[in-house]
């Protein structure tokens, strides 16, 4: 209820789509549901109704009191923040690993196993310029190593 009313109170002229009814004014909602409210305090549940009419109550009131400049959340955020305020540590130094140097794409990485390094460069041969400009010696190379 409080946020009907501070939602109310703030943009009252805001048109709302209901199924079947259309556009309605907010503020016509909100008087229904605050009447209905007033009504029913005596029939049943009057704890509950006077706690509805209490929210938004404080609805109207934290949005006047927020158009004239005060915020009563900061209020609170004072208020709670004594109570789960944690004692504050030193600074702790953080170490960090070296980053290791970055290898570049285009560069040869040097292999041990110079098999592997023909292989390597009849396969980097094959990706720039296609099988046909493999030489018969580079062929018959990769057809074995393909054993």
């Amino acid at each position: 209820m409080a946020l009907l009313v501070a939602t109310t109170t703030y943009q009252p002229l805001m048109n709302v789509r209901l199924l079947l009814i259309g556009n309605v004014k907010l503020w016509h909602i909100t008087a229904v549901i605050l009447l209905l409210d007033l009504l029913q305090i005596q029939i049943d549940n009057t704890g509950g109704h006077i706690a509805h009419l209490s929210g938004a109550f404080f609805g109207y009131i934290y949005i006047k009191l927020l158009q004239n400049g005060t915020d009563l959340s900061k209020i609170v955020d004072s208020v709670l923040g004594i109570f789960t305020q944690k004692k504050k540590t030193p600074f702790k130094k953080v170490h960090v690993n070296p980053k290791k140097p970055a290898v570049r794409r285009d560069s040869k990485i040097v292999v041990k196993d110079k098999t592997q390094q023909q292989l390597d460069e009849i396969l980097d041969k094959i990706s720039q310029s296609g099988y046909d400009s493999l030489t018969a010696e580079e062929k018959e190379f990769l057809f074995k190593a393909g054993k």
